[in-house]
């Protein structure tokens, strides 16, 4: 049995001017200050909840202008009087530069309130005018009136300060004691980095890394599982583990999506139909029923839909290769009508806002969705996610919040919380993301609090989904980190051998250029958690650190190649940052800056004889290039592009410039001689960026075929395309840069490594 401990709280008047609280543990008297004291009351009131130090500080010293020592000092306070180790606390967490977390539980009992291991059962008296306690409503049993220290009056205004001070301890103080029961509780340990979190995900799913679980949703009534991976799509029985593969008519594949509140009805993309007549494919959402029958074609064109909690509509987003608007429509296909377009998000953008998933409120009047604003920045900067809420009775959507540090997952709980996917650590960059909740006003659509965390664990998050009653929670975990490989090239047949992993570090490895002598890759990593510069030999496999430091990005070799080039910047997530373009010698020596530019997005330099080297930035809708060199900085500007962001690379002789218009499908070839320019357009392939081949005359590129699989393209002048790679299905291509001799090619691809489903319950 857990030994229960008890400490009564006791208000002591010391004299007129000044009082003393009381802390009585075991028959002993502890003083506390006040102030310590109302910070405690403060934690005892928001229990479990992660308070950020500003709203501390505005509680108990009533928005006066105080230092974070303060704080920092009546925390330290309540430590020692409770025994408690900042270091493995039981009862008070910090989470650095945040605020502070009571790890207990408050519960209240008939005689008062008090901390033990169990749910929240709030107890409050009256309040009275101008936000006081009524004195009478909070006497303890066998209590006939308030000590007589509590008596203050209301209306003297030369003692509001005093009454300020003693009101929110009002409701504990006048009570014969107030207990807290010393349970063990949630408890977490925080290593000054991270929050520690109360619940711990279990695994549902144990798929290897070859057959990653593409989305899983729990029924309405958490006794089933639906999942796929590429072998099919299946049901799991949860509470046994059983597992059976859905009936399915031949060559219908699909993968899981939301269920009916019936529980006996799945709605389903399904993702192999043919393209259609203009040779676009479409996914199409599927009706499938448990008992039987033929699946139900609902839409055709749709992907990320979810069904209303009363079942009669469904959200879902059209087009999915634009994805910037959310339709809603009857359950049974008919009725659709668009809610909302994503927004145009400042000027600082790569490419268009799009929508990701969206969810619905509990009484199904509103839904809230995540907009994803492409900041335009070099790799590593993230995307800015944006969650909202709108009426679907009309208005303008409510931001609830906006941060880089989300990502596309979400759903509203029927006690009015929004989950989230937030990774906590951007600094370190490690794509490692917790569940997050943000209790969200049903009425209004605003945010009623901030965001608290749930749980933490490695990997990424693909999605939510939970039961009807709110109690069990299934969460899509992914891990697909970017990896480096090299590929032998035959010049003679033109054919690129099997490649082979060249960095052996599971965490992100972004590779950007080969060193002139075709020897070594010069790439960023994440593997120690934050981003380094990284030189590996091609025949080594190990890499040898260049360069540590903040928000580093972009390695590039000068175009005498002694040199590597890269961005150093503070806070790389934001595109107004002044960025340190440096220099370093690769036979060793200290980094030389360059220039420093706000919102540089790229650079790159050719090969020598040519001298050029270039970098570019967004200033409205005008991607302007400008030369420098390293030892005079910045130079003139070299050519714009009024098209906005767009990808970019120099051919290695200096004589072009190649740039990917990726929402027009464009490529545009720019000769930096004349000024003149062609594009060619690629109908039949998506594009994002490219590199030229080490001989100036065509570009490598990823894409992806219409069934989803990923290639590499070799593309000309005139814009004829051949596939020279092919990948694995869920795989995810990002580059080909073939090396200065032709002899070898890095490629730079995301291959899942675990994904698999997971469950918290009672959350």
């Amino acid at each position: 049995m857990t030994e229960r401990r008890c400490f009564v709280f006791r208000f002591a008047n010391v004299e007129v001017r000044e009082r003393e609280f009381l802390l009585i543990k075991d028959g002993e008297r502890i003083p506390v200050e006040p102030k310590a004291f109302r910070v405690l009351l403060y934690l005892l009131q928001n229990p479990g909840r992660l308070i950020p130090k500003d709203e501390i500080v505005g509680s108990v010293w009533n928005d006066c202008a105080v230092s974070d020592n303060s704080l920092t000092r009546s925390i330290a306070q309540l430590r020692r009087v409770l025994g408690d180790d900042s270091r493995e606390p039981l009862y008070i967490l910090t989470v650095p530069t945040v605020g502070y977390r009571f790890l207990s539980e408050v519960s209240s009992d008939d005689d008062g309130f008090g901390i033990r291991d169990g749910s929240f059962r709030g107890q409050t008296a009256k309040t009275g005018e101008n936000g006081f306690q009524d004195q009478a409503a909070v006497l303890a049993p066998g209590l006939e009136k308030p000590p007589p220290e509590v008596l203050i009056s209301k209306t003297t205004a030369s003692r509001r300060s005093l009454v300020a001070v003693f009101a929110a301890a009002a409701l504990f103080v006048t009570l014969a004691g107030v207990l807290i029961r010393w349970g063990i509780g949630r408890r977490g340990v925080s290593d000054g980095h991270a929050a520690a979190y109360p619940l711990t995900e279990r695994r549902v799913t144990s798929n290897p890394p070859e057959a990653p679980v593409i989305g899983a949703s729990v029924s309405p009534d958490g006794k089933y599982l639906a999942y796929a991976d590429p072998t099919g799509l299946y049901l799991r029985q949860l509470s046994t583990g059983e597992t059976r593969p859905m009936a399915l008519p031949k060559g219908f594949v699909a993968w899981a999506g939301s269920w009916f509140p019936d529980g006996t009805h799945l709605l389903v993309l399904r993702i192999d139909g043919q393209p259609g007549a203009d040779g676009v494919w479409r996914p199409s959402l599927y009706k499938l029923s448990l008992l039987g029958g033929e699946p139900q074609r609902i839409m055709e064109d749709a992907v990320r839909a979810v069904v209303s909690p009363d079942g009669s509509r469904i959200a879902y987003l059209p087009r999915p290769s634009q994805s910037n608007e959310l339709w809603v429509m009857d359950s049974d296909g008919g009725n659709s009508r668009k809610v909302v377009s994503a927004a145009t998000h400042g000027q600082q953008v790569s490419m268009p806002s799009r929508i990701f998933n969206s969810a619905w409120s509990p009484n199904g009047k509103r839904l809230a969705y995540l907009e994803q604003h492409f900041i335009a920045g070099p790799d590593p900067v993230r995307p800015i996610f944006s969650l909202q809420t709108i009426d679907l009775n009309g208005g303008n959507p409510t931001v609830v919040l906006e941060d880089s540090r989300l990502r596309t997952a979400l759903w509203w709980t029927p006690d009015g919380r929004i989950l989230l996917a937030y990774r906590e650590d951007p600094a370190g960059r490690q794509n490692n993301f917790g569940v997050y909740s943000i209790r969200v006003d049903e009425r209004t659509g605003r945010a009623v609090g901030t965001p608290q965390p749930i749980s933490q664990a490695e990997g990424g998050i693909g999605g939510f989904s939970a039961t009807a009653d709110g109690k069990r929670l299934i969460i899509s975990r992914t891990n697909a980190p970017t990896e480096v490989f090299i590929a032998k090239f035959d010049t003679r047949s033109h054919q690129w051998k099997e490649p082979r992993r060249l960095t052996l570090d599971a965490n992100e490895n972004i590779a950007d250029t080969w060193t002139l002598d075709s020897k070594a890759v010069l790439f960023v990593s994440n593997r120690n958690g934050t981003w380094k510069l990284f030189k590996q030999n091609i025949d080594e496999t190990t890499p040898e650190v260049l360069v540590e430091g903040p928000g580093i990005s972009l390695p590039r070799v000068s175009a005498n190649g002694t040199q590597v080039l890269y961005l150093s910047a503070p806070g790389p997530a934001d595109v107004s940052f002044p960025a340190s373009l440096m220099s370093k010698p690769l036979a060793g020596g200290p980094p030389h800056l360059v220039l420093q530019e706000k919102g540089i997005i790229n650079l790159e330099c050719a090969q020598a004889p040519s001298k050029l080297c270039l970098f570019s930035t967004l200033v409205g809708r005008d991607l302007i290039f400008r030369s420098f060199d390293l030892e005079h900085g910045a130079g003139r500007e070299v050519v714009r592009i009024p098209e906005g962001y767009t990808n970019w690379s120099i051919s290695p002789d200096g004589s072009k410039l190649v740039a990917f218009l990726d929402q027009r499908q464009i490529i545009r070839f720019i000769s930096l001689d004349t000024g003149t320019s062609h594009d060619v357009t690629l109908k039949d392939w998506p594009i994002s960026n490219g590199d030229w081949s080490a001989d100036s005359q065509t570009v490598f590129m990823p894409s992806r075929t219409p069934k989803g699989i990923p290639v590499f393209l070799e593309v000309d002048q005139a814009g004829k395309a051949k596939v020279v790679v092919e990948g694995g299905a869920y795989s995810q291509f990002y580059c080909l840069i073939q090396s200065p001799d032709r002899q070898y090619g890095i490629f730079l691809e995301a291959i899942p490594a675990e994904n698999n489903a997971w469950m918290v319950d009672n959350y």
